[in-house]
């Protein structure tokens, strides 16, 4: 009777903890970290909060933090955020977080255009004024 009960409990713990869940959302907030005007990665903005920043400057030197939204499906690996296909991302572009004078060029960026987010590849739906929509 013991094992019946137990074998459950510990296929439920082993697929919470298990690296790389795939999570589906509403909407996220999210910071996307910009290296040389390219998405880095993207954390969940919860995570970062939590970070100390002297570790997540040291992880990340050079690097920009923007604010920005995920509206869809993505995967958890390491902190990091992997949307998956037909996911929205918004960044906004002039809500830079430990602001600076540099901000994201994305009056460059046209609908249409490829945009690299991290290892995976979005398209451009729009780009506005302080806000960039990319869709994986």
């Amino acid at each position: 009777m013991k094992t019946k009960i137990l074998i459950p409990i510990f296929i439920l713990f082993i697929s919470g903890v298990c690296p790389g869940q795939t999570l589906s959302t509403k909407e996220a907030k999210v910071v996307l970290v910009v290296d040389s005007e390219v998405v880095s990665h993207i954390l969940l903005f919860t995570k970062m909060q939590k970070m100390d920043n002297a570790h997540l400057f040291e992880r990340n030197k050079g690097c920009k933090f923007y604010v920005g939204l995920l509206k869809g499906s993505y995967e958890v690996n390491d902190n990091y955020i992997e949307p998956k296909e037909n996911t929205i991302i918004i960044m906004y572009t002039e809500k830079q977080i430990f602001p600076e004078s540099y901000f994201f060029p994305a009056d460059k960026l046209l609908p249409g255009d490829r945009f690299d987010l991290g290892k995976i590849k979005a398209e451009v739906v729009s780009s506005k004024k302080g806000e960039l929509i990319l869709k994986t």
